[in-house]
């Protein structure tokens, strides 16, 4: 059955999830009682069939990007669909069938034209809930390479901070990149703080033993990017140890870690 002979076209994809108030960690339960941490989840996961990784949300946003440019109607987007691929033509070609397989473009087959009625729902969703990293950036190739920085080299990683701190230099609260004597560090600022006179501070910091190790550790604070302010707030209010006490409790029972082969040894030694 088409998804518009079942689903209400008119609603984000996913909008029959719901809760049940069950302390798993997974509160989203779909129809078949399966659990899911979000929404983007269970239709990666659940409806496409794709698995669990850390690229999740970079591939999330090309699947936006490419929906959107195809259809312009929902969310403004910075290049056209072609484009999106950047000359890659059997990737572009690949995409497009995999897109249409899905169900989620219409038409003649095997690229198909325009969106389907569950393309539509899956795009207002997936705009809905982009992550924090990049809602004040364009959707385009620039968004989705924002969301994909630890599979690059050294430098590649750097230029992605570099865009992260440019982004969030008007956030109140703001996680920095700083050398201290000569080593690396990580600084938490933040702006206007003080009654009379309102100040910049840095509330917190932390040294690295190499460049590599420090911009691991920011890469995973801009993955948290909407947890500055209470992290920020935090500091403020109750002293940088409390957030390097916090921080190092995040870090233990992280799910991905600060990378692929991060351990609890690898924390204890960044905090």
């Amino acid at each position: 059955m088409r998804y518009e002979e079942i689903r209400n076209p008119a609603l984000p994809w996913g909008f029959w999830l719901h809760t049940d108030g069950v302390g798993s960690g997974r509160p989203l339960v779909d129809e078949e009682g399966r659990r899911w941490n979000t929404v983007r989840e269970a239709f990666w996961v659940g409806r496409l069939g794709m698995p669990e990784s850390l690229t999740m949300e970079e591939n999330l946003e090309r699947l936006m990007a490419h929906l959107a440019a195809i259809s312009r109607r929902v969310v403004a987007v910075a290049e056209s669909a072609h484009d999106l691929f950047g000359g890659e033509w059997d990737f572009e070609r690949f995409y497009k069938v995999w897109v249409y397989s899905q169900g989620l473009t219409g038409g003649e087959p095997p690229f198909g034209t325009g969106i389907s009625a569950e393309g539509h729902a899956a795009l207002v969703m997936l705009a809905s809930t982009r992550p924090s990293q990049v809602k004040a950036i364009p959707v385009g190739r620039e968004s989705v390479a924002t969301l994909a920085p630890s599979s690059g080299s050294d430098d590649e990683v750097a230029a992605w901070l570099d865009r992260v701190e440019a982004m969030s230099a008007t956030l109140p609260y703001r996680f920095e990149r700083r050398q201290v004597w000569d080593k690396p560090a990580v600084a938490l600022v933040g702006d206007g703080l003080g009654g009379v006179v309102p100040l910049r501070r840095t509330l917190w910091m932390q040294s690295f033993s190499d460049n590599a190790s420090r911009d691991r550790f920011h890469v995973w604070l801009a993955h948290r990017l909407d947890r500055w302010e209470a992290w920020g707030g935090m500091a403020y209010r109750r002293g940088a140890p409390v957030l390097t006490q916090h921080l190092f409790a995040t870090l233990m029972t992280a799910d991905d870690g600060l990378d692929d082969g991060a351990t609890a040894g690898r924390a204890r030694q960044l905090l």
